[in-house]
């Protein structure tokens, strides 16, 4: 996948992130916030690129990770490669 490509997909990524609701209390929320903090949504149309793939996003996935874990619930990320 080139460059261009992928950041695309991380940026549809940050606004499909932003839609995810918070309650604003507990562990989960926080980290969901927190993960929202590191890759804040980028507009539509918008250039550039995300913290998405950064050590401070990988940092901040552990720990929404761990937060599911400790709520007994599992936390599920989809991959994938475009060509």
């Amino acid at each position: 996948m080139a460059t261009q490509e992928q950041q695309g997909w991380y940026r549809l990524a940050t606004r499909v992130l932003d839609g995810v609701p918070t309650r604003g209390e507990g562990e989960v929320s926080r980290a969901t916030a927190a993960l929202k903090d590191v890759a804040p949504a980028v507009d539509l149309g918008a250039m550039g690129t995300t913290a998405i793939g950064s050590a401070e996003w990988d940092s901040a996935v552990r720990e929404l990770s761990d937060a599911c874990a400790a709520a007994g619930v599992e936390m599920a990320i989809e991959m994938y490669t475009g060509g």
